[in-house]
């Protein structure tokens, strides 16, 4: 028996969030010749210089030129390849939670 070296996808992404994760892409790929291949879901810190800071979903993408790196960890929701990229302790931050997005808010979680 295997062992994931990663930890199972515990969200849904709605429909307004999938619609602005293909708007990121479609501007990321623009001009650039290492498409955006693989979504990748996280949670950060951001910290300003006068202190304040706030914690949040992250979104990004691997290139195709990674794909090699992190193909061990690509899972799929909604037919889509997604890397969730979180540490044990950040895991049940996520547990049956949504990913939504609105322009005044950008991503966040949201009891689902």
């Amino acid at each position: 028996m295997t062992t994931n070296s990663y930890l199972p996808i515990n969200f849904t992404i709605s429909l307004e969030a999938w619609a602005e994760i293909e708007a990121i892409r479609e501007f990321y790929d623009k001009n650039r010749d290492d498409k955006a291949s693989v979504l990748m879901i996280s949670w950060g810190n951001t910290v300003l210089n006068d202190g304040k800071s706030w914690s949040h979903v992250v979104i990004g993408f691997y290139r195709t030129s990674e794909r090699y790196k992190i193909r061990d960890g690509i899972q799929m929701i909604s037919g889509h390849e997604v890397v969730f990229f979180i540490t044990p302790d950040l895991y049940s931050k996520f547990d049956r939670k949504i990913i939504k997005f609105e322009r005044e808010e950008g991503f966040f979680l949201a009891p689902n």
